[in-house]
């Protein structure tokens, strides 16, 4: 499937058990060219799942390891945004780019991370009766900082809340969407749905990184020394 892309990483909820052996799987995995991005990560102040110095820990070492291999982070931020941001401030955003998912809040919240230049995904909570300043944000965000999500199987839009979400229910929330933009059916929300997809793509779906390229060249020749016999020296000598 040429077109799947992953994003892997720590959710915030299982920060406690990052540490230097769970680092070194999360690089072994990101080395897969497949691999688009590092996370969900972020700060979860919500649950607290994980004790919050562990979420904070685990949130710096993967934005460090982001910006080594070249790779966006997608950002899960639940009732820390202030202290998130000046986490990503401190430690600098990725120049590969930074994804804020799943935003539910106001402008106010999300201006900061607009200005700096953030991508911004919404996904069923745009369209809940009660989000007004949820759309008075997706209203204001530049167009090619956009994106639409599902969150499946969570977060399911109007009017299928209440049963389980998918990804092919993602076209109620870019509806929703195109209505808050005052997008005009017809040619308008086409180009509107042509920019989510072009903004999705130049976040998500790129070549491998000069990291990944190296990663992954290492990670396979390893595989190959450790096998025995004529297949190694065939492979070796190709």
């Amino acid at each position: 499937m040429p077109r799947v892309r992953i994003a892997t990483g720590c959710h915030p909820h299982n920060a406690k058990h990052y540490d230097d052996a769970l680092e070194s799987v999360l690089r072994e995995r990101l080395a897969d060219p497949r691999s688009a991005a590092v996370g969900e990560i972020g700060l979860d102040f919500h649950y607290d799942f994980s004790p919050r110095d562990d979420q904070r820990a685990a949130f710096r070492r993967q934005v460090r390891v982001a910006k080594e291999c070249g790779l966006p982070v997608i950002l899960h931020v639940r009732e820390a945004h202030d202290e998130a941001l000046a986490i990503m401030r401190d430690e600098g955003f990725p120049e590969a780019g930074t994804l804020l998912h799943c935003f539910n809040l106001d402008w106010d919240v999300l201006e900061p991370w607009v200005e700096a230049g953030c991508y911004v995904a919404f996904g069923g909570p745009l369209t809940f009766k009660k989000s007004d300043d949820t759309r008075e944000a997706a209203a204001r965000v530049p167009a090619d900082r956009l994106l639409t999500e599902t969150d499946a199987p969570y977060m399911t839009p109007e009017p299928l809340r209440g049963t389980t979400c998918g990804p092919e229910h993602v076209v109620f929330t870019a509806e929703r969407l195109a209505e808050v933009r005052g997008c005009a059916p017809g040619e308008e929300r086409e180009a509107l749905l042509r920019r989510l997809m072009a903004n999705a793509r130049n976040l998500l779906d790129r070549e491998p990184t000069a990291w990944q390229r190296r990663a992954a060249a290492s990670f396979y020749a390893d595989a190959f020394e450790a096998l025995d016999g004529p297949a190694a020296t065939a492979i070796d000598g190709q």
